[in-house]
């Protein structure tokens, strides 16, 4: 017995060291890639030769592509869809969690439905939308559309079930009111339900490519529009200077996941017990 449960903590052990291969091999190609000499061969580079050459390229990457606008601004419009989320997601989560209303369980369903539809679907109606509201190439006409996030609701939800509805009684007979239980009680107790949601539609608003490339031109920069530029044929630019572009758009993402994995482990955890 002590043999078998041995043997299967190595597999274990040994699959979990294969996938974590598989995920960070990319990310080392880029850092080693970047941080090569000239003389070196991309396809054949394993360990990094020449950190001054890396900064050299990032130098390049953030003078000639632009990628530091295109970070700034892509922070920009993803914090503002964020925080929108939060705000939006955490509603709806507390409306279906503590209230009853006519529908209630069938708008539920058409909510958890939408998660399944795919986004060219509706991606001219909200094109024309944005349009007739004026919002092109600005922050609000990229954020808003992507308010709109089912999954941080089904995530919201999963916590906010967890929260005895004694709190809300209580505070009723207190006489608090509507938002200020939702304010002062509901969404404080949150707290992990609200760090998963922000790490997860973080990453998501990030790598949109789709949706911000219809909706800006001049006055924003996507960087996943930008990383997409530099890739085309009629775009030249040194291949580690493309190289060092894709490790500095690849930076925020990783790091707010590093920092916060955690909190995103726990909560998908406990979404998927739940659901």
């Amino acid at each position: 017995m002590k043999r078998h449960k041995k043997c299967k903590g190595l597999l274990w052990g040994f699959l979990c060291a294969v996938w974590g291969f598989v995920c960070l091999f990319p990310i080392w190609v880029l850092f080693s890639g970047t941080f090569s000499n000239d003389s070196d061969n991309l396809t054949q580079v394993v360990f990094p030769t020449s950190f001054s050459n890396g900064v050299k390229k990032i130098t390049e990457a953030i003078s000639t592509i632009e990628i530091g606008r295109a970070t700034i601004d892509t922070m920009i419009y993803t914090i503002v869809t964020v925080i929108g989320i939060l705000i939006i997601s955490s509603l709806a989560a507390y409306e279906f969690a503590f209230f009853r209303f006519p529908l209630k369980k069938l708008l539920f369903g058409l909510v958890m439905v939408s998660m399944m539809l795919p986004q060219v679907l509706y991606i001219i109606p909200l094109y024309r939308l944005i349009f007739g509201m004026g919002l092109a190439d600005t922050v609000l006409g990229v954020s808003l559309p992507l308010m709109v996030a089912p999954l941080a609701v089904f995530i919201m939800m999963q916590f906010i079930e967890d929260l005895p509805v004694s709190f809300i009684e209580s505070a009723k007979i207190d006489g608090a009111g509507h938002f200020r239980i939702y304010g002062q009680i509901v969404f404080p107790l949150m707290r992990n339900g609200i760090l998963t949601t922000t790490v997860l539609m973080f990453m998501r608003i990030w790598g949109q490519y789709l949706w911000p490339s219809l909706v800006t031109s001049a006055k924003i920069k996507p960087i996943s529009v930008t990383i997409a530029n530099i890739l085309s044929p009629n775009y030249w630019v040194d291949s580690r200077v493309k190289i060092a572009a894709m490790l500095l758009a690849m930076l925020p993402p990783l790091l707010i996941y590093v920092v916060f994995q955690r909190y995103v482990i726990e909560g998908v955890t406990a979404s998927g017990v739940k659901g």
